[in-house]
């Protein structure tokens, strides 16, 4: 099995996922490197580029990663489930043609957007997977609420970008920008059968505490309530908008004429956002315990 250093290096430099994240961080304060190579996110970490340095800490970190008992690989499993049912998800509504709705990627095909309700609920599966993966590489119980809303205040660089994708591509694009207020309520319309029409919960219910559907859906409504809270605030303190997400999509994809909810389609088909960036994060935490540990 790969590595969590060995994933980062497989990462792409270029391509329709990096020009997302690129345009969307422009938004958020910091912005994100692409930082794909091990030496270079090592060097970041400890601010030091001595090559000796720099292969103690690798060693470490790749001891770390194949241990068994250590949540890092577990926690990059959950962004890749995630990313498997993103696409099978929009490539579900890729149904008729756009027209050239984005020059990049001509007549592709109509980008048919899911129901409210289970847009809703799709987003909760990704702030499920988002909580799971940060108990994973913490150590801590699957159900810990509490200490993932106080994490999240603490999110920087392509943590925080992730989130900030997480509220534009899966919130205020396909559900408008009320999606965050209206959330609640979405949530508390769907019933436990309703998750099965998802994608996304066929390759996330063995991952999810709890024995069946009813335990699975108690448990996304209560991890969203955390995140709900923390993304109002974020989304307000950056004046996230849908028409400000697509405007700085349009500086590096260029430019877009079809819906906001055909491009929110667009991104599940074609863009790997969530896991690009999720085994970003996963690789800095592992650097900064390896370098801990020296």
């Amino acid at each position: 099995m790969s590595t969590v250093l060995e994933r980062l290096e497989r990462l792409p430099r270029r391509n329709l996922t990096v020009l997302a994240i690129k345009g969307l961080s422009t938004l958020v304060p910091g912005g994100w490197q692409n930082i794909t190579r091990a030496d270079a996110l090592i060097a970041d970490v400890l601010g030091s580029s001595d090559p000796e340095l720099i292969r103690q800490v690798r060693a470490r970190a790749d001891v770390l990663s194949q241990a068994r008992h250590e949540g890092y690989s577990r926690a990059l499993s959950l962004y890749d489930a995630v990313n498997r049912s993103q696409k099978a998800a929009g490539g579900l509504r890729l149904l008729a043609n756009i027209g050239g709705a984005l020059p990049l990627v001509k007549r592709v095909a109509d980008l048919t957007p899911t129901s409210d309700s289970l847009q809703a609920a799709d987003l909760s599966l990704k702030v499920a997977a988002e909580m799971l993966a940060f108990t994973q590489v913490n150590g801590l119980p699957g159900d810990s609420f509490g200490d993932f809303a106080a994490a999240l205040g603490d999110y920087a660089g392509e943590a925080r970008v992730r989130m900030a994708a997480l509220i534009c591509f899966d919130a205020l694009l396909p559900l408008g920008d009320q999606a965050l207020q209206r959330l609640d309520g979405l949530l508390g319309g769907l019933d436990k059968r309703d998750l099965h029409q998802l994608p996304a919960y066929a390759g996330m219910a063995r991952l999810l505490p709890g024995r069946g559907d009813g335990a699975h859906l108690t448990f996304l409504r209560r991890g969203i309530a955390p995140w709900l809270g923390w993304a109002e605030g974020f989304s307000s303190q950056l004046g996230l908008t849908g028409q400000k997400a697509v405007q700085a999509l349009e500086g590096t994809l260029g430019p877009w004429q079809g819906s906001f909810k055909q491009m929110a389609t667009f991104l599940d088909a074609f863009t790997d956002t969530y896991q690009h960036t999720g085994v970003q994060a996963v690789a800095r935490r592992l650097v900064e315990r390896a370098a801990a540990e020296i």
